[in-house]
């Protein structure tokens, strides 16, 4: 039912209540006092007896009634915009960004909660996704600059040692040692192009909560998600399980998955399943022809993370659906 509708009925309800209510209480008065108070009173009209007052009373007591439940309505709708302006401004503020909002009902407040929603998956989707890109560059990088920092160090100390062998050539060995500052400065300014290869990066290990990790990426995929109409389930029936790996690689790795289902299965639904130490992502989409997986750029990549992060990768893909399946080797 439509807000519109609603309301006019409500109206409508209100004005045809209204004087049905006080014509029943009046003729009920009126009838009991007949039949039980008007003898007592030696014969006495209504209108001049105790009766009449009462019926007054009575008369404000049900229209007090009937404004407040009327009010109700109004009231729920009232709770459901204030429960929306805390939700945007909550979003539009820097603060942790607010959970979804339940949806009762299909009328216009329902779909507007829907869309309020589906602002909230975006931008959980958004900044979850900015934060994964930004930790993972800042990493690369903070290794990359000590990496190239170490032996313009070195290199410094072998100045060091040549300075008096090349006395008669000062300017040479300040010349070396500009361009060693400049390099070292380059190093600061260095921004990360590409992060398709992992093949010289390092991996610094560390404990991983498998379903706090995956939940995460769910809430961030979500959005994307029901966007093409598929259905995230997810079970974590070994809630506690931890793998002693790299947070941001496993992260880019379960995000391979999200994405080829996204954009290449034609599913309706994907399951992500945590039982007995091991991750299961199966959909329900078309699959491919395994013959040809090296063509994929995405499995390429999830190919080369979980070799580089030691976890045991296994595909499996039919015209029923694609089952991944990942096992962590030291996992005990």
């Amino acid at each position: 039912m439509t807000l519109k509708t609603k309301y006019r009925l409500l109206l409508f309800s209100a004005i045809v209540s209204v004087p049905i209510v006080l014509l029943g209480i009046s003729v009920s008065m009126s009838i009991i006092y007949e039949f039980a108070f008007k003898t007592r009173n030696k014969g006495t009209p209504f209108h001049e007896s105790f009766a009449y007052p009462t019926m007054l009373i009575v008369f404000f007591l049900s229209l007090c009634l009937l404004a407040f439940l009327f009010s109700k309505s109004i009231n729920s709708l009232l709770s459901k915009i204030n429960m929306l302006n805390k939700a945007i401004r909550d979003l539009a503020s820097n603060e942790k960004t607010p959970n979804t909002l339940k949806v009762d009902n299909e009328d216009e407040i329902g779909q507007l909660i829907q869309s309020v929603n589906m602002l909230i998956e975006r931008t959980t989707y958004r900044e979850l996704e900015l934060k994964q890109q930004q930790e993972l560059q800042k990493e690369l990088l903070q290794k990359l600059r000590h990496d190239i920092n170490t032996p313009l160090t070195a290199m410094r100390l072998q100045l060091f040692y040549l300075e008096d062998r090349y006395k008669e050539q000062p300017k040479l060995v300040e010349s070396l040692n500009e361009q060693i500052q400049y390099i070292a400065s380059l190093t600061n300014e260095f921004n990360l192009q590409s992060l398709d290869t992992i093949e010289n990066s390092y991996v610094v290990n560390e404990e991983i909560q498998l379903a706090v990790l995956l939940e995460t990426m769910i809430k961030k995929w979500s959005y994307l998600y029901r966007i093409h109409d598929i259905e995230l389930i997810f079970h974590a029936d070994d809630s506690h399980l931890i793998w002693t790996s790299n947070e941001l690689w496993l992260q880019r790795l379960f995000d391979n998955v999200f994405q080829n289902t996204m954009k290449h299965s034609k599913a309706t639904k994907l399951e992500v399943t945590i039982k007995e130490g091991k991750v299961y992502m199966t959909d329900n989409g078309i699959g491919f022809d395994q013959t040809h997986v090296g063509e994929g750029l995405g499995l390429k990549i999830i190919d080369d993370i979980t070799r580089i992060l030691n976890i045991t990768y296994t595909l499996q893909s039919t015209g029923e659906g694609t089952f991944y399946f990942f096992s962590y080797a030291e996992y005990r």
